[in-house]
């Protein structure tokens, strides 16, 4: 009976890889180890349950917060994409910003005190980072009072089944740390360079802070691969990603800009059916992933899909 079953399973692995295609290679993965900062560029990065980790940074695990511990974004604060990340070789990250010294943390805090916060309606916890950067994010923003956490192990991860309005496209289990939604965000080229034929001003990937580039498809195709496989790594569509007035700031001046490119995707890419009544005139531009397999990914790898 045991053999049976083994073969069994063997055999629907078997069928289920059948109906993976090649859709496209990875060109760029982005980890934004503090959230609204600026993401950094890797070769490789583990794909874990709450995001993707390069040597010992995590996918925006770090958050920056006001006074009452309510948590700051760059849509206040558009100069955060200006604050840049790096490891050290000690294995401290480094922040560094314009006109600032380097700001140099433990990639790892476990001890200091616990915060409560909320990043939209999930609610969460962080470690307080102490006062040196407090200080240094206080100074840069000139605002005082301003700390930085961080979700240690030990912190309670927001949980994606309590955010009601998208509580349908979550799976128990599902749980990140600090970003706004899904633990991975995956954009292609094509997708961004369609939008930029239709711009005055051509934008960058980086408007979009996708984790996962993808090369070698037609534009939008990400939105029909309900399930995808990157070398050993998982993941399963969660929904597409409604975009925001974050993509109006300049990721290399840190300076809000008009109304594009909403306004040119509010054209073309507006949601449908009950997601319209969800997000409004939010436009949709990329799909929001979680992970179901760990494994490492690498810039070069094959993109398989179970296309809709």
């Amino acid at each position: 009976m045991r053999l049976f079953i083994c073969r069994q399973h063997t055999y629907e692995n078997q069928q289920r890889m059948a109906s993976y295609e090649k859709v496209g290679t990875v060109s760029s993965i982005f980890i934004y180890p503090v959230k609204s900062c600026r993401g950094l560029l890797v070769e490789e990065a583990l794909v874990t349950p709450i995001g993707l980790k390069h040597q010992a940074l995590l996918d925006r695990h770090w958050l920056v917060v006001n006074d009452k511990d309510h948590f700051i974004t760059a849509r206040q604060e558009p100069s955060l994409v200006l604050v840049k990340s790096s490891l050290a070789e000690d294995g401290s990250l480094c922040l560094d910003a314009p006109e600032m010294d380097t700001l140099k943390l433990p990639s790892s805090l476990q001890e200091g005190r616990l915060v409560h916060t909320k990043v939209f309606a999930v609610a969460g916890e962080g470690v307080d980072c102490g006062d040196q950067a407090a200080e240094w994010f206080s100074s840069y923003l000139n605002k005082p009072g301003t700390r930085l956490l961080y979700s240690a192990a030990q912190c309670k991860k927001r949980d994606l089944k309590e955010w009601k309005m998208f509580a349908e496209f979550a799976e128990t289990g599902d749980k990140v740390a600090f970003p706004d939604y899904a633990a991975f965000m995956m954009l292609s080229e094509a997708s961004l360079e369609n939008l930029n034929t239709k711009l005055d001003q051509p934008i960058s990937i980086r408007n979009f802070r996708p984790n996962i580039v993808v090369s070698g498809c037609s534009p939008h195709a990400e939105d029909s691969w309900k399930s995808i496989k990157i070398g050993e790594a998982e993941f399963r569509r969660m929904k597409q990603c409604d975009r925001c007035v974050f993509t109006t700031i300049d990721p290399e001046t840190g300076v809000k800009g008009g109304k594009e490119p909403l306004d040119t995707l509010r054209g073309y890419r507006l949601a449908e059916g009950p997601m319209r009544k969800k997000v409004g005139t939010s436009p949709m531009f990329g799909s929001h992933l979680a992970a179901d397999k760990e494994g490492t990914i690498h810039v070069g790898d094959a993109v398989l899909a179970e296309v809709d």
